[in-house]
């Protein structure tokens, strides 16, 4: 049976791997950034546990799926329009 994959669910609990597929299948924007910064957590936790005992090819496909995700992260970050902060009270 196949996990579901739901933004409130921890990256902890789900393979990196299927937070990396969750997060290239998002199709709303509003989910996008969340499932990017899950994806990439669980990347990180992954080199992190294991980058010492992995071997190259794991590694390879690790440092590939973080590139990847930090590409994404770029071209979402170019895509929103910018908001700017208003300091101070509102009227």
């Amino acid at each position: 049976m196949k996990k579901v994959v739901t933004p409130q669910a921890p990256a902890s609990s789900i393979d990196w791997k299927q937070l990396f597929e969750a997060a290239l299948l998002e199709d709303d924007p509003a989910i996008f950034p969340e499932r990017l910064q899950n994806a990439r957590d669980a990347i990180v936790d992954t080199i992190e546990d294991s980058f010492d005992t992995a071997s190259s090819s794991d590694r390879l496909v690790l440092l590939a799926a973080l590139n990847t995700i930090s590409g994404l992260f770029e071209k979402d970050t170019l895509r929103r329009p910018r908001v700017p902060k208003v300091l101070g009270h509102s009227a």
